[in-house]
């Protein structure tokens, strides 16, 4: 009988278990297999425009005013649009060589989960978002996926939707 490997979780399915959300686990060798994230996660099951990205950006040059959007990985952000619709001069990326400073996380890793629930963060998502009823989003680690009811999710880091592509 062949022995099932136990996976070690994350940090963030910590969190979600200790906030009892329920999940699944997801993890993906896409970069392994040359293939792209979308590609694997479809093959799973996982429809498109239900996977999100987690991006961290500035606020007016603060390094202390970061926000952090989630969007489907098949689009696109518009930082003044964003910047307009949460109140700021300006926006943009956070710079990828500090986000281990800044969220805990490397590039690839970032999570709302535990970027809100350690850092304090706030978490927008994309309106888009709400046409699915369970969505996918990095679980703290590359390649490691966690998909959840949407509503546990926003609600977990208390999110808020705003339209973040014309």
């Amino acid at each position: 009988m062949a022995k099932k490997v136990k996976i070690k979780k994350t940090n963030d399915e910590r969190i979600l278990d200790q906030h009892k959300v329920p999940y699944e686990e997801y993890q993906f060798n896409w970069i392994e297999k040359g293939a792209s994230a979308l590609t694997e996660a479809e093959a799973a099951g996982v429809p498109a425009g239900s996977i999100l990205k987690t991006i961290v950006l500035q606020a007016n040059g603060d390094p202390k005013d970061y926000v952090v959007v989630c969007l489907p990985l098949e689009h696109s952000i518009d930082l003044k649009l964003v910047a307009h619709e949460l109140g700021k001069k300006q926006l943009h990326l956070a710079d990828n060589k500090n986000l281990i400073n800044i969220t805990g996380y490397v590039h690839g890793e970032n999570t709302p989960i535990g970027i809100n629930i350690r850092k304090g963060f706030p978490i927008y998502f994309d309106e888009r978002i709400q046409a699915f009823d369970k969505i996918a989003v990095s679980a703290g680690k590359i390649g490691r996926s966690v998909y959840l009811k949407r509503a546990d999710l926003v609600n977990l880091v208390k999110g808020q939707y705003i339209q973040v592509e014309k």
